[in-house]
C-alpha cells in the first residue's frame, strides 16, 4: 500500500486532496495508463504509461530492492549500479510507450 500523496487540481478547480490509490486503464495491446483523478471535478492526471516490457523492468527493480536489504557492501555497490541502469532503461521505455500512443 502506498502512502497518500498530497495533490492540488492545478489545471481545473484548485481542489486540494490526497491521492491514496492510482487507477489503471488498459489501452491498446499491452499498454496501461496509470493515473488519478480530482475527486471534486474529475480532472484526470496521467502519471505514466507502461507496456509488458516496462512492467517487467519495474518488477526487476523491486527484486533488486529486496536483495539490497541483505547485501554485503561489495554486493550492494554492484546492485546499486544495476538499479541505476534499470532506472535509465525504464525512463527510456516509458518515453517510447508514450510516443506509441501519441500523447
Amino acid at each position: 500500500m502506498m502512502e497518500p500523496i498530497y495533490a492540488k487540481c492545478n489545471k481545473s478547480c484548485g481542489h486540494k486532496f490526497y491521492v491514496q490509490h492510482f487507477k489503471k486503464d488498459k489501452l491498446q495491446h499491452t499498454i496501461e495508463k496509470t493515473y488519478f483523478t480530482c475527486p471534486n471535478c474529475g480532472r484526470e492526471y496521467i502519471c505514466f504509461y507502461t507496456d509488458d516490457y516496462t512492467r517487467n523492468l519495474q518488477s526487476r527493480i523491486r527484486e533488486l530492492f529486496r536483495q539490497m536489504k541483505w547485501a554485503s557492501s561489495d554486493e550492494l555497490e554492484r546492485l546499486k549500479q544495476e538499479e541505476s541502469n534499470l532506472k535509465e532503461e525504464i525512463i527510456h521505455s516509458m518515453s517510447e510507450v508514450r510516443k506509441l500512443i501519441k500523447v
